[in-house]
């Protein structure tokens, strides 16, 4: 076969699309000084110590954060009634869950010549609980009058109050007598302490 030989510039401009340089030939190197830069020479040796440098140790002031403190949890407490009037009755029963039968009929006939009944109140029995408080009392009940019968209110954390007294603690009606069974045996003693519910 013969090979292509062609001058043509369309042909060329078909047959090459690719960029074409021309180099004139290199003229020999005889008149060509060569210069030699000298190698410096290695300064001093470093001699092999750590320096440490001395730092002031001063203090980094930083804000006082406030720590994170434990979150209690709140007590929960198991009582006899549905609290709907908000009045919390306190008793001290070591035999029974919330009230014994007998105490519990005399307390309801005290609390119905109140116009009360067991929907309008809680029961609850301390016996039942250690470290009861006031404010965890009043918190979980959100109470705004307690009878207590037979419990010291000092035991409660409640303070001022006088035994069938009708007083108020952190605006929070309170009165305290005797234990329920010690009240249903004596007429002096209901007298006594109905002359101050009445008004209560």
């Amino acid at each position: 076969m013969d090979s292509l030989n062609t001058a043509h510039p369309l042909a060329l401009s078909i047959l090459l699309n690719e960029d074409l340089y021309v180099i004139e030939p290199v003229e020999t190197m005889q008149n060509v000084e060569i210069t030699t830069v000298p190698k410096e020479e290695p300064k001093a040796a470093v001699e092999n110590k750590i320096v440490i440098p001395v730092l002031q140790n001063t203090p980094i002031e930083t804000p006082e954060v406030a720590k994170p403190q434990a979150v209690a949890s709140k007590p929960t407490f198991n009582y006899l009634g549905d609290n709907n009037k908000y009045l919390l009755i306190i008793v001290n029963d070591k035999t029974h869950q919330f009230i014994n039968d007998k105490d519990l009929a005399f307390l309801l006939k005290i609390l119905a010549a109140k116009k009360l009944d067991l929907h309008d109140i809680a029961i609850l029995n301390t016996n039942n609980y250690t470290d009861l408080t006031f404010k965890d009392l009043k918190d979980y009940f959100a109470c705004n009058k307690i009878l207590t019968f037979g419990i010291d209110p000092k035991s409660l954390q409640i303070q001022g109050i006088t035994a069938n007294k009708a007083g108020e603690f952190e605006r929070v009606k309170i009165l305290g007598t005797w234990a329920l069974p010690l009240l249903d045996n004596d007429v002096k003693k209901k007298t006594i302490y109905w002359n101050e519910l009445k008004n209560f």
